[in-house]
């Protein structure tokens, strides 16, 4: 592939995450202000985020065929463009069904983009030791480090919610021209064949893998989406204090893998998969006891920066202990991964009724331990190939 093509693939992937993870925080940081609204409570704020998880794992499953009948550029490029058209439509709903219709359309979008990108970087990058994933997968914090902050200060100098979700519609309408026409890339097909499938679901190392990105996500996803209303409800801030939770925490993110793509090659993927979820768990314990806002932001930070690693190099390490279809085992466990991420936050949206949101942020370390175990488990179930892949 020409290198110019290539560069211009980095480019638009990582803009389209970069924007991507902006249409996965503006609603949680406007949360408040919608709820407030259109009159909805925590449970249905949450329910919101798993029924988006319900549509995008659909869409993960029919990306797979739609990948090999297609290729992955044109349906990337029509998954930003999807987003747009379910932001613009939610800045007209008065109701919670309209609301629903909408965060459904986003989520038919986001689906594309979570099942594709990483695969076609494999393509592209096909002996990447893990640092380019990584490196894509940073955008995804640095998106919603600007996301929140942008939106939270938005909010608190009085400008709507909706001409927020405008402002990032347009974005995504010009983010989906980057895409190079598929015709200049020469990129390799994907395996949709149903032997294939059974292959892999064949393997008990490949569901070990699919539940441990579930748990990865539900602790990723905990702190995406509540962290902001915490704040704002439990400290009795505006929203640019609870826009900068988030932001911190992705801060913390970023940071964290851009250093795991410098050091992947050097230290091993599975290596720092277990120091990153060992320390998180703890750190995560933490939370629960903080009622200092500067010491929580500071703990933000901390979490952010161990929980980085979790989604690139689950994957990565996956494909490569599995000698698998890439796009085929990626989308497989992003179905799982959407779902812990929905699952968690629609969990805590029910404890928060309940309990009390100080008390649903004890599901990460609940989600964490069980990672831990599922990385522990999976060498007890297949020995390492030839190839090498700590």
């Amino acid at each position: 592939m020409d290198t110019r093509i290539r560069r211009r693939i980095d480019v638009a992937t990582r803009t389209s995450l970069f924007l991507y993870a902006n249409t996965a925080v503006v609603l949680p940081v406007c949360l408040l202000a919608v709820t407030s609204e259109l009159g909805f409570n925590f449970t249905q704020a949450g329910a919101l985020s798993l029924i988006g998880s319900i549509v995008q794992f659909g869409i993960l499953l029919g990306s797979i065929p739609i990948a090999a009948a297609m290729g992955k550029i044109r349906p990337l490029r029509w998954g930003i463009w999807i987003i747009a058209a379910g932001l613009a439509l939610f800045t007209r709903v008065s109701g919670y069904g309209g609301a629903v219709a909408a965060v459904a359309i986003i989520a038919f979008g986001q689906a594309l983009i979570e099942a594709l990108q990483t695969p076609l970087i494999e393509d592209i990058h096909p002996e990447d030791d893990g640092s380019h994933q990584v490196l894509l997968h940073s955008f995804w914090p640095i998106g919603i480090i600007v996301g929140t902050l942008l939106t939270g200060e938005a909010l608190s100098r009085g400008i709507p919610w909706r001409a927020v979700f405008l402002t990032l519609t347009a974005c995504c309408l010009l983010g989906g021209t980057l895409y190079p026409n598929r015709a200049k890339a020469a990129l390799p097909r994907s395996r949709a064949d149903r032997s294939h499938v059974g292959e892999i679901f064949a393997r008990p190392l490949f569901w070990v893998f699919c539940c441990a990105l579930a748990f990865a996500g539900a602790a990723e996803g905990g702190f995406t989406f509540w962290t902001a209303s915490y704040i704002q409800i439990e400290f009795n801030t505006l929203p640019r204090s609870g826009g900068l939770g988030i932001a911190l925490f992705s801060l913390g993110m970023a940071v964290g893998r851009l250093t795991t793509s410098r050091i992947a090659a050097r230290f091993g993927l599975k290596r720092i998969l277990v120091i990153a979820v060992t320390m998180a768990l703890l750190v995560g314990i933490g939370v629960f006891f903080i009622r200092s806002l500067v010491l929580l932001y500071a703990v933000m930070i901390v979490m952010g920066l161990c929980i980085a690693p979790f989604w690139p190099a689950l994957q990565t390490y996956s494909v490569r202990r599995l000698g698998a279809d890439p796009t085929m085992v990626m989308v497989f466990m992003s179905c799982f991964g959407v779902l812990g991420f929905a699952g968690a936050s629609f969990l805590m949206g029910l404890i928060g009724d309940t309990f009390g949101l100080r008390a649903s942020f004890l599901v990460a370390p609940c989600a964490l331990a069980i990672l831990l175990a599922l990385i522990g488990l999976e060498r007890r179930l297949e020995p390492p190939a030839t190839v090498e892949t700590q």
